[in-house]
């Protein structure tokens, strides 16, 4: 049994999965798990040359928080020891591998690598799209009394056990923003580091209209759900 579950996730982008599981293929005590978001190719024909990698299908888009809250539910119920997600859309996507694997054997049980941080290159970014993600951050480090810079980066490791409590609702990437929150509330172990991955900003705001907006209303459900002065 191996103590690592690596998932990424499918969703139409099959020629960024084929070229990141031969990549995961050599990672050692680790297994790889692609969660397909109602893609419109057939996964499992997709990949039938990996046999080493599993798979879970959604027939529809159901959106990225299910397809998370599947992976988490995939380890804990195989007994994995640590789930990684990653954005395989970078060649970079290994860099952040391995700095995740060694946080977590540290210790930590939540590793986010972050795309602002120790990021020489902002000055050159849109200031309108850095100035959400800041405010994001802001709200987050409040609710949770945290000092992350980059709550919304998909490339994150977990220590299973951490995380059983959790009770992950949002479909979409606010539920990146309840794990944070939640991760505080249940005393878990959270590092920020520097992402060597270069992987984009701004996708996680298509699926909302209002992303400032929408991200405000789920960390005001979290600090009302887990707030840290009811622990007891």
């Amino acid at each position: 049994m191996k103590n690592h579950l690596i998932c990424i996730i499918s969703d139409n982008n099959i020629e960024f999965i084929k070229k990141a599981i031969p990549e995961i293929e050599n990672v050692d005590d680790a297994d790889l798990l692609i969660v397909d978001d109602g893609s419109d190719y057939d996964i499992i024909e997709e990949i039938s040359d990996y046999k080493f990698a599993k798979c879970i299908m959604h027939e529809m888009p159901l959106g990225y928080g299910t397809c998370i809250e599947a992976a988490f539910t995939y380890a804990k119920d195989m007994d994995y020891k640590f789930l990684i997600t990653l954005d395989p859309s970078t060649s970079g996507m290994i860099k952040d591998l391995s700095f995740i694997m060694n946080n977590l054997k540290y210790g930590y049980d939540i590793v986010n690598c972050s795309r602002l941080l120790e990021n020489y290159d902002l000055e050159k970014l849109d200031k309108d799209l850095i100035g959400i993600y800041e405010v994001i951050a802001e709200e987050v480090n409040n609710a949770a009394e945290l000092s992350i810079t980059d709550p919304l980066s998909t490339n994150k490791g977990y220590n299973i056990e951490s995380i059983r409590e959790f009770e992950l609702t949002d479909s979409g990437y606010g539920i990146l923003l309840q794990i944070f929150i939640q991760g505080s509330y249940f005393g878990s172990n959270i590092i920020e580091i520097p992402s060597e991955a270069d992987l984009p900003l701004g996708t996680e705001f298509y699926e909302y209209e209002n992303p400032l907006e929408s991200f405000h209303a789920i960390i005001e459900t979290e600090k009302y759900l887990y707030n840290k002065g009811t622990i007891n």
